[in-house]
């Protein structure tokens, strides 16, 4: 939570010194992590200031050239912003059907695939835009591109603050790091996602043209496919102990509790999705126990009278 506050603050930051963004208020890290009346908890352990706002009004457009275009219509050499290359990978669009719920295999090689065009280091990037849907995306990246937690992670304000109209944000990044570029920035990296933690792009910019010819190939989806390990057979009838692979808890509008969600691996190692009732406070107050994580502890698999399966913390 300190981690992800500290992250959102920064993004915050940025947003509040764009003058295109939605909101343009610097918050400090407390303010993002306490739920309050006008900043309700959404999912744990996210606060409402801690997810995308997709209800804003923007445009944005990108023109793409061949360097001789460019140069024919008169753009100034110093202006000029060159692609050094991308890569792009997926994961299953059915998250059910991923092989564990740790890291995203499509994100870690899409990442490693732009750090390569850097030299092979993250810190070479002196200007980057970390999709910041939740701060579980760009806290992923930024281990997977071994970056700190002193690195800006934003050159837009994230779509939380900037404002997010849907993938339509990772335009108005373009635009943010074209700015950027031009202002003196000497390497940038654009990293996109979409759905949940599906879809993963990522484009490396420079006003330094690249060394040599660019990639004609930008998919790393051999690469990613190659790390994925056996997926676990999905099932809505099971019993027993079942042991919690990652889970959450959806809240109101009055910031109370309507139930949790926990994704179960059961006895026969299958996969299984179980509800935790509102009225189930001890095993509530386990998955929301911040000293330790519920992920890895066991407990019991029943059926409700609707059908539904419900988890009991043991």
């Amino acid at each position: 939570m300190a981690e992800s506050g500290a992250l959102w603050s920064a993004y915050s930051r940025i947003a509040a010194q764009n003058p295109n963004s939605w909101l343009r208020r610097h918050f400090t890290p407390d303010e993002i992590t306490t739920p309050t009346a006008d900043n309700r908890l959404i999912a744990w352990p996210y606060t409402k200031l801690m997810v995308a706002n997709p209800t804003v009004n923007m445009g944005g457009a990108v023109l793409m050239t061949s360097l001789a275009t460019a140069r024919s219509v008169g753009i100034e050499e110093r202006r000029l912003i060159h692609v050094w290359g991308g890569a792009s990978a997926e994961e299953p669009r059915d998250y059910l059907e991923r092989d564990q719920f740790v890291e995203s295999h499509a994100q870690n090689a899409v990442l490693k695939a732009a750090m390569e065009l850097a030299g092979g280091d993250g810190k070479a990037f002196d200007a980057i835009e970390l999709y910041s849907c939740f701060p579980c995306v760009p806290k992923m990246a930024r281990r997977t591109l071994k970056l700190g937690a002193d690195v800006q992670p934003t050159v837009t304000g994230g779509l939380t603050f900037f404002g997010a109209p849907l993938n339509t944000y990772m335009t108005h990044a373009a635009c943010a790091m074209v700015r950027k570029l031009r202002a003196g920035a000497k390497l940038g990296l654009l990293y996109g996602q979409g759905g949940f933690v599906t879809k993963h792009h990522a484009l490396v910019l420079s006003p330094t043209p690249p060394a040599g010819p660019l990639a004609q190939e930008t998919s790393v989806q051999t690469a990613a496919d190659r790390h994925r390990g056996q997926v676990p057979e999905f099932v809505t009838e099971a019993s027993g102990k079942g042991k919690v692979e990652s889970f959450t808890v959806l809240y109101g509008r009055n910031n109370e509790v309507g139930h949790g969600v926990v994704m179960l691996r059961t006895p026969q190692n299958t996969r299984a999705l179980a509800r935790v009732p509102a009225d189930d406070r001890r095993s509530l107050a386990h998955l929301l126990n911040l000293d330790g994580t519920a992920v890895g502890s066991s407990g019991e698999i029943v059926q409700a009278n609707d059908g539904v399966l419900e988890w009991r913390v043991g």
